[in-house]
């Protein structure tokens, strides 16, 4: 039996949080965000707070909605500039 861990990954929280920011940054709830992505607001939460994982085809259609590219959600929080990635984030 998997167990889902307690804390949610780093790299899932950084991206959450880069969710956000866009979100808000666009004027825009989370329900309104949910709508764009069949979703509910309690979804778009938990991306937000990185307990669930945002998959790869849902942070597509997220950065188009809220007009960021892709990559911009996996840039360092610590680097305002935003030039480079999250490699230093570990992914577990």
């Amino acid at each position: 039996m998997t167990m889902m861990p307690a804390e949610p990954a780093p790299v899932d929280e950084t991206i959450g949080q880069r969710i956000r920011m866009a979100r808000v940054n666009a004027c825009m709830t989370q329900a309104q965000l949910g709508e764009h992505l069949g979703c509910s607001s309690q979804q778009i939460h938990k991306y937000e707070r990185g307990s669930n994982r945002v998959s790869a085809g849902t942070l597509f259609v997220v950065a188009k909605v809220l007009d960021y590219p892709v990559d911009w959600f996996f840039m360092d929080p610590q680097n305002p500039a935003g030039t480079d990635p999250v490699a230093s984030v570990p992914y577990h």
